[in-house]
């Protein structure tokens, strides 16, 4: 969860804090209803910046019991095959990068905002636990960015009214993203007084995150959440990131409808 002080950076981050707390729409049987609510945020500027963040906005999403859903995230349509396994397939955003939020960015330029599409899967393992994965295609300076996301869940009531929800996560991401995001080009390290850096094909980081979700009623739900986040590889060693590990905070109000 990386915070940007405009207009996109509303839609970017309700997506995060959807995906980081609350039960997605990949992560669901299909069934007809939506949520609207309200989420703060407490992040930084982009990832690797050591410039604190925080922000208030809506959340909207509905999925109907065919299988697509829409929201702040995006639409797509989702399939089940058995009591375990769902997936299906997304069209969303990603929201780029602007050169003006941090000093650091300085002479490198915009990422612009760019459609992203891909699929997702999940399988139930029992006893709470979950594998997930997720591939993203079309972000970057030249839409070739690609990101392909693993990780494990675990979500477990805690009486009648509370529920305790964790993850483990790990992401992938190929040269084009890591060149548009912590990469330097010879243009680049002319005009922002870095040395040329060419990031490979790697692991872009790590993360652990856990949420506490209280039930005020059949419909009204509060949850608070904490992510740690650790870059790594060359990711990490970029010359714009000035924070390499990242503790990231949201509490959300939502309603079911």
């Amino acid at each position: 969860m990386y915070l940007r002080v405009s207009a996109a950076s509303v839609s970017v981050l309700a997506m995060a804090g959807a995906s980081l707390f609350v039960a997605a729409h990949a992560q669901q049987a299909p069934k007809e209803g939506g949520h609207v609510g309200l989420v703060a945020l407490g992040g930084y500027e982009y990832q690797g910046s050591d410039q604190p963040r925080t922000l208030a906005l809506p959340t909207l999403d509905y999925s109907w019991a065919n299988g697509w859903f829409a929201g702040v995230g995006g639409v797509g349509h989702q399939w089940r095959s058995g009591d375990n396994l769902q997936y299906g397939l997304k069209l969303g955003y990603d929201m780029g990068r602007d050169e003006a939020s941090s000093a650091a960015l300085r002479g490198l330029g915009n990422v612009d905002a760019s459609a992203e599409w891909g699929g997702f899967a999940r399988y139930a393992l029992g006893n709470g636990f979950a594998a997930k994965t997720g591939l993203r295609v079309g972000s970057g300076v030249d839409s070739k960015g690609a990101l392909w996301d693993i990780g494990l869940e675990y979500g477990h009531p805690l009486g009648a009214n509370w529920r305790l929800g964790s993850e483990l996560a790990a992401t992938y991401a190929n040269a084009d993203y890591l060149q548009s995001y912590f990469g330097v080009t010879a243009k680049q390290a002319q005009a922002s007084g870095y040395a040329v850096y060419t990031p490979s094909a790697g692991v872009r980081d790590v993360s652990a995150k856990v949420s506490l979700t209280y039930l005020i009623s059949p419909q009204w739900s509060l949850t608070g959440g904490l992510r740690h986040t650790q870059l790594l590889g060359d990711a990490k060693d970029a010359p714009m990131v000035r924070k390499a590990s990242a503790n990231t905070a949201l509490l959300a109000l939502n309603y079911a409808f």
